[in-house]
């Protein structure tokens, strides 16, 4: 199992390692997974092949790596910065920029997946980390109301992956949402229905394509 410093922990002793995981993640996501080469990925990080074999056995392991660690990285944690949780997760669903190279890398993952088990496996190493990452925001979810105690967490993070994923796609694709306040206004609707109404629904006020 691969297990990025970041995730263990520990300090980021090799930068050249970071600066090949940030530059297989911007190829991975304008290539794919078949397109990319260790070549693409050196160039991509000014260093030379050496570097890469020093450090990965194979091209697989190097891009698995960076699916693990730099999609794990976009775990929501920004608990501090939202009145309640239920604000984050209405922003996040009203998103319309165009994705970055974690998000694309990401999609791209998912798709190479079908056909690829070192990539299948690295999504779901990814995925946990992620879900570790994000326990911080579900428990604050839990205390500010925006999610009921009766609700399982498993269940609650897998409803949250799947409504991300198809929105990356619809972005990706170029695919805006509906004009007007109805996305909005459903959105918010679907969230409030996680909370508790005794205590109402945050009032969130997103901007759309707000990051």
């Amino acid at each position: 199992m691969v297990q990025p410093a970041a995730a263990l922990g520990a300090p980021e002793a090799d930068p050249i390692r970071e600066r090949l995981l940030d530059a297989a993640a911007h190829v991975f996501a304008r290539k794919g997974y078949s397109g990319t080469r260790i070549l693409d990925v050196v160039a991509e990080a000014g260093l030379s092949t050496g570097a890469v074999y020093g450090r990965f056995g194979s091209k697989n392991e190097l891009l698995r790596e960076a699916v693990c660690s730099r999609s794990a990285a976009r775990a929501p944690g920004e608990v501090a910065r939202a009145s309640k949780v239920a604000d984050l997760l209405v922003r996040g669903a009203l998103q319309s920029a165009p994705l970055d190279d974690s998000e694309a890398m990401r999609l791209e993952a998912y798709v190479a997946a079908r056909r690829e088990p070192e990539v299948a496996r690295a999504i779901a190493e990814s995925e946990e980390l992620a879900r570790k990452r994000a326990r911080p925001l579900l428990d604050a979810a839990f205390e500010d109301g925006t999610v009921t105690a009766d609700i399982d967490p498993d269940a609650f993070f897998y409803f949250i992956r799947t409504v991300g994923l198809g929105l990356m796609l619809q972005r990706a694709a170029g695919i805006a949402a509906p004009e007007g306040r109805g996305w909005e206004d459903l959105i918010a609707r679907i969230v409030a229905d996680f909370g508790d109404h005794e205590d109402g629904v945050a009032q969130a006020t997103p901007t759309r394509g707000a990051q």
